[in-house]
């Protein structure tokens, strides 16, 4: 070999060489600073607050429980109802016979009803599905109620007309 030769190998060996030790050192310093960067950063899901160790004096509760929510209720939230009083129904008068109904609507396929259905359930209403053969065809008809008075019942019409459902009344006699 000739001398260039040699000097020439040399230095292809040297650059490679090198060009390693740069590319460890480039990587082992980007690592680094991940890894700082990681650490400055707060954590997630540690309890940044001190817990409290120390016990309630029971004595100062006076006989009464605590109720953490107690600044959460508005008037007349979280307070029970009084228990309504049943109506007097005088000797020889019955109830009425009638009850309404709110028809929400007519379907001629039952997962048609049961979306209607999920619609009022979101609303905070209780309705029914019932099947009815009209002319020899199945119609499924969702409503809400039975109700004691036509008042009730349009309350409840007015409900589902203030979330875009178009219902009606209907009487029942009993």
């Amino acid at each position: 070999m000739t001398a260039r030769a040699q000097v020439k190998n040399h230095i292809n060996i040297s650059a490679i060489l090198i060009s390693f030790v740069l590319g460890v050192v480039v990587a082992l310093a980007a690592a680094a600073a991940t890894i700082m960067f990681i650490n400055g950063t707060p954590v997630p899901f540690v309890n940044k607050v001190q817990q409290s160790n120390s016990a309630v004096d029971s004595s100062l509760l006076d006989g009464k429980t605590l109720d953490p929510n107690k600044k959460l209720y508005t008037a007349g939230q979280g307070v029970q109802q009084k228990a309504s009083v049943a109506p007097v129904i005088a000797k020889g008068t019955e109830p009425a016979a009638e009850r309404w109904w709110v028809n929400a609507g007519t379907f001629s396929k039952n997962d048609e009803a049961e979306g209607m259905r999920a619609r009022i359930a979101f609303i905070g209403l209780d309705s029914q599905i019932s099947l009815d053969f009209t002319s020899g065809k199945r119609k499924y008809r969702v409503r809400v109620g039975p109700f004691d008075t036509k008042v009730q019942a349009e309350e409840i019409r007015q409900s589902l007309a203030d979330n875009s459902i178009t219902s009606q009344i209907v009487q029942q006699k009993k």
